[in-house]
């Protein structure tokens, strides 16, 4: 820890919005270190302009009683050193109101009058994360609603400041996220399945009784709680906004989402109605809800309000209602992750969660800062893509419409559609022989032999067990996601995982194996006092396959699953499947056309480019299972040959040129970045000056910064391992085939919290986390920008996003920092510069002059997020042959027949795809063995 409080730091620096002068810690009593539990996060969760000034808090994970984070002030002119408030308590707060009646902001813990006097609820008199505040159903004039993460929900006296605990945990879910009241009711949200406790508290409702229930949307009139929907949702609010609610008949606006897309719900005179969104990303996908603080829907300036949900801004209009439902349109996408926004002294203010160090190795210490800039802006960052739609397998009622789609505002629209089950329907297996029912299971796992044994006594430690192996085997061992793992070095962690019970995710480890007895240890982990994990479960993978090569010892047994495949159609009938729209957003439905499928059958479907309408809806004629998924994209990018753009990146070294080469890590012992040069010299750059200061040689940060490929190269494509198995990208410049001088560049790490950026080959990703510390999904990934640059490493570092890779000649152009005497370099920016670094292009494909059998899939190959694309399809058979391609209509393994062509012998074929088309992943298959090639040219 450092003997003295840092220096203060430069208030002159404005990098690409932010002012790095005004990042927010976790820590504030250890003279700028970070060493302290439960400190991990400090996303800012709350932004109002407020007595002339703008107010903020920062948040730990979970602290209802309160942290180091702090309610801090910043003045307009933004040179100054924003104020840190001596009343701050911390915690985890995202919550703020301003009580019209007695002209007080209330932001956490905290109520500050007209004049920015504060006072404060202490946490020890309530003990909560306050995620929402809304207005009293009551007495609104002296008292308001705080709600609670945890379940909670409380009223206080905005005058006395007293309070009292209302209910424990009245509804089910986890993560609570926003409140508002009008109409006569409370209506609050939650965005998880996690839970805290038990159930015994809930007033209505009760555990999840399918994987589809997570989270809720409930509201509460005064008397009754009552469920309005089981599913994950977020922000609540409406015309009223920040003030908390309306005591008349205003709507009430709230937004969540499932597996399919994002849900937007508008309360209109007493009837909840549904709308459906696209979404750009997938970071907030997770059952825990943990990875979406918060979304919000807010004015930003008079009259103009915006949406922020699954990484795309949305117009929003103030007249949003189900007779009115026109006027929502994408604004763009964006890396940000955004608690909250709002508009003040001139400019648009984004508040950022931006590096946690919960699973995150790579900081030391977490940290958060504001962007400013303006509304134009964001049309400056990611295209307005989304994906998404109201079936994906859904079991569908004859006559009955889905829920409207957002179809308004995207260039290019296309329409998936399949009927009947496109991936089959799998044994439910459990996690021990005899109880807790799997809810999902890695696909490249479902199929194998499964050994484990009973339950047994949960009061005491699980037993382990054995088996014979006939021949050798890959074992792969699932570990009671509650504890830690026991096992011996031998075993490996893998980027699996499998999901049971109350959304317990257990991670899944490696060994090999001879053939001969094989002994699984017990669990011995005390997950919570008295209470112990289960067995282990094993899945056994030999060598060639024949699961009769596996024979349990004693209490163990072995399962075989097998897959079923849902019923086929009996009568032959094809689905009528009507496609409807809302052209005015009034409830006006008409006919826009008819599609006939038969079952097992699927058709991509571009939409008319005339086509002016709000919504699309579809209904089938007959009971069937059924698929519609929207691809919707933009038909413009960023241009990264814009001259104001190469500039912007003209400090970074191209392949061939020189590069001051380096690795990167935000310090734990001070607030300052620390920095391994390509030629292994140390240095940190300093917060206080942005200079570069000489550090002795650290080789325990060195084994930290050391980097390994993450992905390799075949003549064909770059090649990713998930989930067991093989994805494919594309191919940049050939210099990134082999390491560099100076060795591998870092190809993944956190930046954005709970977010990876991957840099691969020479392609700039997005890739969602699942959990915390285990390896990111990467078959749901995002192309941003594709470069010719040397990025060594890259990381986020008070506020700002940091390449290493400066060409040793770099002018000092407000991006470049640079020290000719220290030979040392560094490039920052913002995040969403990314997007200027030019349009994702890239070559390559699944195979190349590749041996092939027929029938057998090729691995899939990334699609999303690319512009022009073209294929070459050739063979090397004397005879012609039939490729096919396929495609992943939402990254998670449901592949469709998308085209055949017979390729002639001799003659290379190529296809162009229609503008517009978009899926998640493509590949082929061929009809016969032979020697094949098929590359796709993203432009």
């Amino acid at each position: 820890m450092p003997n003295a409080p840092p220096k203060p730091a430069r208030t002159d620096i404005h990098i690409s919005g932010v002012y790095p002068h005004l990042t927010t810690y976790g820590v504030y009593s250890q003279n700028g270190a970070h060493d302290k539990q439960g400190h991990n996060e400090c996303g800012i969760g709350a932004v109002v302009p407020w007595a002339g000034k703008l107010w903020m808090v920062n948040y730990a994970p979970h602290m209802p009683r309160g942290s180091e984070h702090k309610l801090f002030s910043v003045d307009p002119d933004l040179s100054k050193p924003m104020t840190i408030h001596p009343e701050s308590v911390g915690g985890t707060p995202a919550g703020r109101m301003i009580h019209a009646e007695s002209n007080q902001l209330l932001i956490a813990h905290h109520l500050i009058d007209e004049n920015g006097n504060v006072r404060t609820i202490q946490p020890k008199d309530m003990p909560i994360r306050v995620t929402a505040i809304a207005r009293h159903l009551v007495d609104p004039e002296n008292m308001v609603y705080y709600v609670d993460m945890e379940g909670s929900i409380w009223e206080a006296n905005v005058h006395t400041l007293a309070v009292k605990r209302l209910f424990k945990k009245p509804v089910p879910g986890w993560h609570g996220k926003g409140g508002y009241t009008s109409q006569g009711r409370l209506v609050i949200s939650n965005n998880g399945e996690l839970h805290v406790g038990d159930y015994k508290d809930v007033l209505v409702g009760g555990e999840a009784k399918t994987p589809e229930e997570r989270g809720v949307l409930a509201e509460f009139d005064g008397t009754n709680w009552k469920i309005v929907e089981r599913r994950q949702y977020t922000e609540v609010t409406g015309p009223k906004g920040i003030t908390g609610g309306s005591d008349g008949n205003d709507p009430i606006w709230t937004m969540g989402w499932d597996r399919r897309s994002v849900r937007l719900k508008v309360l209109d005179n007493g009837t909840w109605h549904t709308y459906l969104l696209p979404k750009a990303a997938y970071c907030n996908d997770a059952e825990h809800g943990w990875y979406t603080e918060w979304p919000r829907i807010r004015e930003i300036t008079d009259g103009r309000w915006m949406m922020d949900m699954h990484g795309m801004f949305f117009d929003f209009p103030k007249t949003f209602c189900s007779s009115n439902s026109a006027g929502i349109r994408p604004i763009g996408s964006h890396l940000r992750y955004v608690p909250d926004f709002c508009q003040w002294n001139g400019k648009l203010v984004l508040a950022t969660d931006e590096t946690s160090i919960q699973g995150n190795p790579l900081a030391g210490q977490p940290q958060s800062n504001l962007w400013f800039g303006t509304y134009d802006d964001l049309k400056t960052w990611g295209p307005a893509s989304g994906y998404g739609g109201p079936w994906i397998e859904d079991e569908v009622k004859a006559d009955t419409p889905s829920d409207p789609f957002l179809i308004a505002g995207f260039d290019h629209r296309i329409l998936h559609l399949a009927i009947g089950r496109i991936k089959p329907v799998a044994e439910q297996a459990l996690r021990t022989t005899d109880q807790l029912p799997i809810t999902a299971l890695p696909e490249s796992l479902a199929s194998l032999p499964r050994m484990s044994i009973a339950r047994g006594d949960w009061r005491k430690p699980a037993a382990g067990f054995e088996f014979v192996l006939t021949k050798p085997a890959t074992v792969y061992l699932a570990i009671d996601g509650r504890g830690e793992s026991t096992l011996s070095p031998d075993w490996t962690r893998t980027d699996l995982t499998l999901t049971w019970g109350k959304a317990v995710h257990d991670p899944i480890y490696v060994r090999d194996f001879p053939a001969g007895k094989v002994s699984i240890p017990g669990n011995s982990f005390e997950h919570s006092k008295g209470a112990f994990g289960t067995p282990h479960l094993a899945f056994i993978k030999v060598d060639d396959g024949s699961a009769d090569s596996v024979s349990p010892v004693g209490r163990a047994s072995v399962q075989l699953p097998y897959q079923r495949e849902s019923a086929k159609s009996t009568t032959g009938t094809p689905v009528r499947v009507t496609l409807q729209v809302d052209k005015n957003g009034n409830h006006s439905w008409t006919d826009l056309e008819t599609i006939e499928l038969a079952v097992g059958d699927s058709i991509a479907k571009a939409l008319p480019q005339d086509l002016a309408a709000e919504w699309l809806r579809l209904v089938t004629d007959r009971d069937c299972v059924a698929t519609a998924i929207l691809h919707q994209t933009a038909s413009q990018f960023i241009d990264g040959n814009a001259t104001e753009n190469r500039t912007r990146f003209a400090g970074l070294a191209d392949v061939g040129e020189d590069a001051l080469a380096g690795m990167v890590y935000p310090a734990k012992r001070n607030r300052n970045l620390r920095i391994i040069t390509g030629d292994g010299r140390n240095f940190d750059f300093t917060k206080a000056d942005f200079g570069f200061e000489p550090d002795k040689p650290d080789p325990k940060l060195a084994r930290l910064l050391h980097v390994e490929p993450e992905f390799s190269v075949d003549e064909a494509s770059v090649i990713l391992n998930h989930g067991g198995k093989q994805l494919r990208l594309p191919k940049g410049d050939v210099a990134f085939d082999k390491p560099f001088a100076w060795g591998w560049p870092r190809a993944s790490r956190e930046v954005e919290s709970e977010r990876h950026l991957a840099n691969i080959h020479g392609t700039f990703y997005e890739v969602p986390l699942v959990t915390n510390g285990a390896p990111p999904a990467w078959n749901l990934i995002r192309p941003v920008s594709s470069h010719s640059k040397q990025i060594t490493d890259f990381c986020s570092w008070n506020g700002l996003l940091v390449l290493c890779g400066v060409r040793p000649d770099a002018a000092a152009d407000g991006h470049v920092f640079r020290d000719e005497k220290q030979h040392a370099g560094l490039w920052f920016g913002g995040i969403d510069d990314l997007w200027k670094l030019g349009k994702p292009v890239g070559h390559g494909g699944p195979w190349l002059q590749t041996q092939v059998q027929p029938g057998i899939p090729s691995d899939p190959y990334l699609m999303k997020g690319y512009d022009q694309k073209s294929v070459t399809i050739a063979h090397g058979s004397s005879k012609p042959v039939r490729i096919t391609l396929q495609i992943d209509l939402d990254g998670n393994n449901r592949w469709v027949n998308h085209q055949s062509f017979a390729v002639p012998a001799g003659e290379a074929l190529r296809h162009e795809f229609p503008k517009g088309f978009s899926a998640c992943w493509i590949r082929a298959v061929c009809n016969t063995e032979t020697s094949a090639t098929v590359q796709f040219d993203y432009r």
